[in-house]
């Protein structure tokens, strides 16, 4: 749906189709597509308006959407290691701003993260934990370069790729990390949290591309 929005296919100002409807195109539970326009709306893409439904929102620049279509042009593994540059930065301010709501939405989505074994539904989960940590950063760039990262994320070349390494060793093995990072941020150990961040990242940056 991200996907779908960013390419111009659900414009703004458009109602996007109903729950049962989506439901059905993605071949997902009502609940699934629920927690998605939540997430759209959290990160400003949609808004739900009484008796018009769920619209896209208009983005607020032109200036932004050029950024984001230079952003889609890059290589999965540039976008890798901007993100490399970004996340642990967010990880530590997360570990040092969140508060105690920030830290049970975190582990709620690490929670669901560790519960789903389909790519799809996986990548989901896993995206809310990162979005949710730069969220609690309280660094208002840093949750907006997020919200486009997590437009890309969706693309076909990362996907792909994503789809070609994703094994339940791995899973397990990013769950790991996922402790690590969870746990330097319920001590608010900013250091700690910033470490592990750049250790899972480059974890995920071997298995995708051996580097």
């Amino acid at each position: 749906m991200r996907q779908r929005i960013g390419q111009g296919e659900w414009a703004a100002g458009e109602r996007l189709p109903d729950e049962r409807s989506l439901a059905a195109d993605y071949e997902v539970a009502r609940n699934t597509v629920r927690r998605a326009f939540t997430a759209l709306e959290d990160e400003g893409l949609i808004m739900r308006q009484v008796g018009r439904g769920t619209i896209v929102r208009e983005q607020p620049d032109q200036h932004a959407s050029g950024i984001l279509k230079r952003f889609q042009g890059a290589s999965p593994l540039d976008i890798l290691n901007l993100r490399l540059f970004i996340e642990p930065h967010a990880a530590a301010a997360a570990a040092r701003n969140a508060s105690e709501s920030d830290l049970r939405s975190i582990q709620q989505a690490k929670a669901m993260a560790e519960q789903h074994y389909v790519l799809e539904t996986y990548e989901y989960w896993d995206n809310e934990f990162h979005r949710r940590i730069s969220l609690a950063s309280g660094n208002r760039f840093i949750s907006e370069f997020f919200s486009l990262m997590t437009i890309i994320r969706y693309a076909a070349p990362m996907m792909e790729i994503r789809r070609l390494w994703f094994t339940e060793e791995r899973r397990q093995g990013y769950g790991r990390d996922h402790d690590r990072i969870m746990s330097a941020l319920e001590n608010w150990d900013s250091e700690a949290a910033k470490i592990a961040m750049r250790d899972h990242l480059l974890a995920r940056r071997k298995n995708y591309f051996g580097q």
